[in-house]
Formats: C-alpha cells, structure tokens, sequence
C-alpha cells in the first residue's frame, strides 16, 4: 500500500471517525431526553410552596402512570448514576437569585437521589454483617463512588446522545430551566433511565424536585 495512502486511511481511522461518532452523539443530545411520541397519559399537580400552588404536569412515557414511572426509574439497581446540574454558565455562580435557587435544587435532588441509590448498599451491609451499625456508612461511600453531577456542556452531551448515560446500568437525571431551553413546568421519564425535570423558571425546578421527593417517599410507605 502506498504510504501516503497509508496515513490517509490511518488519519481516518483514529482521527476523523472518532469525531464522527462524538458529533453524533453531540447532534443525537436532545433525541436522546425528548419523548418521540405523545405521553400515555397527563396529570397536573398543584404543589403548594410558600404561599404559592405551583402547576406541574406529570407525563407518563413507560407505564401509563407518571408516579409509577418516576418511581421505577429512579429506583432500578443501576451501576451508576449522572445527575446533568444546569447549563455551564451555573458553574460560575456569582450569588444572583438564579444561582441560589439552583445550588438550593441540586442540593436536593442529589439528597434525594442518594438516599435511594444507598438503600441497596444499606441493605447489603446489614445482611453481610449481622447489624445496622455501619450500614448508614456503607451506604453513603458505595453512593458518592457511583453519583456524579455534570454540568451540560459537550462532552456529557456526547455520551448522553450515545446512549452511554441514560440506560439500564447508568441512571441518568436533567435538571431542565430557563437557562436549558425549558418550555413546560414537567416531569417525565422519556425512556429507561432518564428523568428529566424541565421549569419555566428556578423556584418551580426547586418545587418540582420536592414533588419527586414526595412522590419517592409516598411509594416507600
């Protein structure tokens, strides 16, 4: 083969197919969280909040219930878990109103999500060891190797659109505002894996992860 010919195919080979299958993902991102078909069914919640009802639509994709669905997902026996923060530009938080509101919704929703992610881990313990005195323990260190959080920039994006995150294994959440391209205050499980929710504005963020929260703790009893 004649080399130059050689370092062409080469060049193709390491360089521009890799990139071809990153710009896939990339281009694949809001495919791979947006519902392709109508819901099976639709529920509205009032939450109240402050003094304030706060309407939210619950969507449901999986099972024909939206509580049903939110439930399933988050409480699967993933490997992994990605929790999508916000837009990059959070990642420079200078104290506005937006950014406290959001520090406040991730704080919450990583809680939230911890503790049902640790259940498992939790139970592990106790069985292995005869007692619940470092269950508690044993649960928070197996949770904090498998959560991470990440901001929405290419490379998440990249992996979320290849079906990397978001699936069986690897759970993952999107936190969805005004900054993200929000259109509806709505919580929905597009598919297996993911739960996305999407405000209008940062306080409903904030309320609609107390919904989800709410709607966890509802189903455990």
């Amino acid at each position: 083969m004649n080399k130059r010919v050689l370092v062409v195919f080469l060049l193709m080979l390491f360089i521009v197919a890799p990139l071809g299958v990153a710009f896939y993902g990339y281009n694949n991102f809001s495919k791979a969280i947006t519902p392709q078909r109508d819901p099976i069914t639709t529920k509205i919640v009032g939450v109240p909040f402050r003094g304030k009802t706060y309407q939210v639509i619950l969507e449901s994709y999986i099972t024909g219930d939206p509580t049903l669905d939110i439930n399933i997902t988050l409480r699967k026996p993933y490997k992994r878990a990605t929790i999508i923060v916000g837009d990059i530009s959070f990642k420079e938080c200078k104290g506005s109103e937006a950014c406290v509101w959001r520090i406040r919704t991730v704080a919450e929703l990583g809680a939230t999500v911890g503790a049902v992610f640790g259940v498992k881990y939790y139970v592990e313990d106790v069985i292995k060891s005869g007692t619940n005195e470092t269950a508690a323990y044993k649960a928070a260190e197996e949770t904090s190797k498998r959560i991470e959080s990440r901001y929405l920039a290419f490379v998440p994006k990249v992996t979320i659109g290849l079906g990397l995150v978001g699936n069986k294994d690897h759970l993952l959440i999107i936190l969805k505002g005004p900054r993200e391209g929000a259109q509806k205050d709505r919580i929905y499980c597009p598919k297996e894996g993911v739960l996305v929710i999407e405000a209008t504005s940062e306080d409903t963020l904030f309320v609609e992860v107390l919904l989800v929260k709410t709607i966890i703790a509802s189903q455990a009893k």
